[in-house]
């Protein structure tokens, strides 16, 4: 009698405020989840028992916004998302966010575009190199990318090497970073996003002490013939393998097998064999995970 109550349209503000604090988490649960309900009957359900009374809580578009801000470190995921999507959410639920002791938020929000820049720079500082990592991979923000770019973890650098907004500059700095996955993400981003990067730094890193490096340069689409003939003189039979297919093969190399399906177009320079491709070829990847 009570849920139907709080459930009928016509419900009344004073019975809806009143059954926020009901007895039944059902009937507290639908109460809370009205838009009609009063925003100070709304206020009483921060600290409801009931996680799913909390999380329509956060979901409703009436929930003042100083209680989605607490809601955003609720110890439920799902009232901690559903008060970070509230549609009524603004930046200052977006700044709590960043504040939550809950890293999962962060991450979430470090992969969303057109984020206000307040929220971007707050990302950039975070001390968890993960929510770093995804925003130096999605952000849309230059400023951003800049000092991502030249963040102390390399896992974070790579991540950024990733990123299709990426200035020449950038790349530039990049290839010659002092951590070898970074150089190697910069590798297959080429590859996969069909940049343009200069012959000299491609020959770079054709004579990268990382094999790894060489490995993704050697098999990966997007170097030029002289780069790959360098690299069909490596001392690492595999890559020297790799190189001299591109030499024979420059479209379509045989160990790649087809790429048609995968294709993006065509690299800007002529001078640059193959195709891109959307993903790292299975065979070329089980061939670098058995080595």
């Amino acid at each position: 009698m009570r849920m139907a109550a709080a459930a009928h349209p016509d419900a009344s503000v004073e019975l809806l405020a009143a059954l926020t604090t009901d007895a039944s988490r059902k009937v507290r649960r639908i109460a809370a989840g009205r838009p009609r309900t009063p925003p100070t009957a709304l206020r009483t359900r921060a600290a409801d028992p009931d996680a799913a009374t909390r999380e329509v809580l956060a979901a409703n578009v009436n929930t003042p916004i100083d209680v989605l801000c607490l809601l955003t470190s609720d110890k439920d995921f799902q009232v901690r998302y559903a008060a970070m999507t509230n549609p009524a959410a603004d930046d200052r639920v977006l700044e709590a966010c960043c504040a939550s002791p809950h890293r999962d938020l962060r991450i979430i929000l470090a992969q969303e575009p057109r984020l206000p820049a307040e929220i971007v720079a707050l990302l950039t500082r975070d001390k968890v190199g993960q929510v770093r990592e995804f925003l130096a991979e999605r952000t849309d923000d230059p400023a951003a990318l800049d000092i991502l770019v030249n963040d102390p973890n390399a896992r974070v650098r790579a991540a950024a090497a990733q990123n299709r907004l990426t200035t020449a500059g950038q790349r530039a700095q990049l290839v010659r970073d002092p951590a070898a996955p970074v150089r190697a993400s910069l590798v297959n981003a080429m590859a996969t996003l069909g940049w343009d990067i200069p012959e000299q730094d491609l020959l770079t890193l054709a004579r990268d002490r990382s094999v790894n490096v060489r490995y993704w340069l050697a098999g990966l689409p997007g170097s030029t013939r002289a780069v790959y003939e360098v690299l069909a003189q490596d001392p690492d039979e595999q890559i020297a393998t790799n190189a001299r297919q591109w030499l024979t093969h420059p479209s379509n190399p045989a160990h790649l097998g087809d790429t048609s399906g995968l294709a993006l177009g065509r690299f800007p320079n002529p001078a640059q064999l193959g195709r891109p491709a959307r993903n790292i070829n299975h065979r070329l990847w089980n061939q670098y995970m058995n080595r």
